[in-house]
């Protein structure tokens, strides 16, 4: 968004958090959207950036973005941190509420159990834009030793101590993750990754009483 004159209060949105968890249901709601992960994840990767440059990173009109934004800052996962002169108007800037945003799962809650189907959904529709866009272009390698890109999945049989041993690997990767900067010679990679138990339909009896 474009403005004529630039904010006095620039420096007035808190510093960017390395983790943050959303634990209300009316947030959460408002994350069940591919386009709104896509803007926090350019804010993140990008830091202090415009409308425009959201756009750039997701490959998504500007023009559609602004609602999305907009409903971001107002739930507060993204500050409005001031305004930068291009050419002869003022552009707003954001900057994200944490590096990494995540939310709080509960089994008991049928809302929160209800978002997490939307979240997932959301994700999914996401990672394959993501992955559509990704293997169009040149240099990637989706089958190698050394491959840059990426797309399937498993299923595996686990007791507990195998299953103990595989979240320690993905506490390990959320890490890595969480830690990560931009730096010169290094790549942007997109990583998702779902978990989730096997639970059998049971058969319906086909005896008639």
């Amino acid at each position: 968004m474009t403005t004529n004159a630039p904010k006095s209060d620039a420096d007035s949105a808190p510093e960017t958090l390395p983790f943050f968890i959303v634990e209300d249901i009316e947030t959460m709601q408002i994350l069940a959207s591919p386009a709104r992960w896509e803007v926090l994840d350019a804010t993140s990767a990008l830091g202090e950036c415009s409308a425009a440059e959201i756009a750039e990173f997701t490959a998504r009109a500007r023009t559609s973005l602004y609602p999305h934004i907009q409903k971001l800052v107002e739930c507060g996962l993204i500050y409005e941190t001031g305004t930068r002169l291009m050419g002869k108007r003022y552009e707003q800037l954001y900057r994200p509420k944490a590096v990494m945003i995540g939310t709080r799962f509960n089994q008991d809650d049928q809302d929160n159990l209800d978002y997490h189907a939307d979240f997932a959904n959301a994700l999914a529709r996401q990672m394959a834009r993501k992955h559509i866009r990704a293997a169009s272009e040149k240099g990637v390698n989706p089958r190698t030793q050394q491959r840059n890109h990426h797309c399937g999945g498993h299923s595996v049989w686990v007791d507990d101590k195998q299953l103990a041993k595989l979240n320690s690997m993905i506490d390990e990767i959320w890490k890595f993750c969480e830690n990560s900067r931009p730096g010169e010679g290094k790549q942007l990679l997109h990583l998702g990754l779902f978990m989730s138990r096997h639970l059998p339909k049971e058969k319906k009896s086909s005896r008639k009483k």
